[in-house]
């Protein structure tokens, strides 16, 4: 949106009105405005006007690096580590059953939804898959040298067809820098 003070005061009035009808409420001192290209004297008058703070780029979004440049992949080291944190909080406790299930709906969901709007870089996949890979064989215990039961590749085949049905985040990357559409399978 412009840097306008009219635009931000009618922006008010609407989340105003729409809280109002639905009996919810905006939190302007949760909020953060974010300037590019206005000088400094204008973005602190226009967050006085919405009642909220000031932020800077780069900054994180519900979990999403966003910046004026493309994401490297240092800017998912957070995501990297979220899949390491919850690898060693979960497996332990679980069966196989319970790991597969761990691998394919909580460290699968993570970059998927980083995948939704970013790119990742085929390093940061490849440090996923491994804690994805750790989570499925060997549970918390990162340094077991027991015989893995099957390849990745079979695992990652549907049920249907001899695999674990876990979901290939690879073949989202594969298709997007192939240049056809991304989708995971």
């Amino acid at each position: 949106m412009e840097a306008c003070s009219r635009q931000l005061l009618t922006l008010k009035a609407l989340l105003h009105s729409f809280g109002e009808s639905t009996g919810l409420k905006v939190n302007y001192n949760k909020s953060m405005m974010v300037p590019i290209n206005i000088s400094r004297e204008k973005l602190q008058h226009l967050a006085r006007t919405f009642s909220c703070d000031t932020g800077t780029l780069p900054f994180t979004y519900l979990g999403l690096p966003l910046s004026l440049k493309k994401p490297t992949a240092i800017d998912f080291s957070p995501l990297v580590n979220r899949c390491e944190r919850r690898l060693a909080a979960t497996s332990a406790f679980l069966n196989q059953v319970g790991r597969l299930e761990v691998t394919n709906s909580v460290l699968t969901a993570m970059p998927s939804f980083c995948m939704s709007t970013f790119l990742l870089q085929q390093n940061v996949i490849d440090r996923i898959d491994k804690f994805r890979k750790l989570c499925l064989w060997r549970g918390s215990d990162i340094n077991a040298r027991q015989k893995l039961k099957a390849t990745w590749k079979l695992a990652c085949k549907e049920k249907g067809q001899g695999g674990l049905g876990i979901l290939n985040i690879r073949v989202g990357w594969e298709s997007s820098t192939s240049g056809a559409r991304m989708k995971l399978c």
